[in-house]
């Protein structure tokens, strides 16, 4: 399943994933990942986070890091699945380069392909998207699309409901910490015969609040 995580800024979604990750202490109840707690090492074995931040090692080449990366996981590096990943993101010849000398694009393409590469059944994916070029999207959206096929289970956190329209097939819409929306894209579509977008503005009182602008 494709699921995204929508809402603006501080409504909790990277809080909450977080949590999901075990990087922040869940306060009360209990997170489960196929019967299991999600602070098991078999599950967190099952799980790749891609941050926001795209802090990597810069004294490592661009192979280097996707070979530790796959390392952490107890994986060999497939170098037929790195050279084909590699041409998708146009990253073929960048891949013997220190990631000191990477664009802050390169650096999220390099993320994304050491995602791609290990292949987790929960890929996460924190505005990782934000920053790459417009080839390097529809390249990500058709692989993403690819890897849910194959059984993998994408949650997307993201602020874009455009993009969320165009790639996911389920929609969590936070706002100021609640669960607005819960639902199949699809049938979102046809329930509120309206776009994501308006829905939220319906949530913010989007009208009250433009009369409200316009009279100051």
């Amino acid at each position: 399943e494709f699921v995204a995580l929508a809402g603006p800024n501080g409504c909790g979604k990277t809080t909450l994933i977080k949590i999901i990750c075990d990087l922040l202490k869940i306060q009360k109840g209990e997170i489960q990942f196929n019967g299991k707690n999600h602070r098991d090492l078999a599950v967190k074995k099952n799980i790749v986070y891609l941050p926001s931040e795209d802090y990597l090692p810069e004294f490592l080449t661009g192979k280097e890091y996707i070979q530790l990366f796959s390392n952490l996981y107890c994986q060999r590096v497939n170098d037929e699945r790195l050279t084909k990943l590699s041409q998708y993101y146009s990253m073929e010849g960048e891949m013997e380069k220190l990631i000191e000398d990477y664009s802050h694009g390169m650096k999220k393409k390099t993320q994304i392909i050491s995602a791609l590469m290990v292949q987790p059944k929960l890929l996460i994916v924190d505005e990782t998207l934000n920053g790459i070029d417009v080839e390097a999207m529809e390249v990500t959206k058709l692989l993403f699309q690819e890897f849910v096929k194959i059984g993998g289970t994408i949650l997307l956190c993201t602020h874009d409901l455009l993009l969320v329209e165009k790639i996911s097939e389920r929609v969590i819409l936070l706002y100021q910490g609640n669960i607005h929306i819960d639902e199949k894209i699809n049938i979102l579509e046809k329930k509120y015969s309206k776009g994501l977008i308006d829905i939220f503005k319906d949530i913010i009182h989007y009208e009250e609040l433009k009369n409200e602008i316009k009279s100051c």
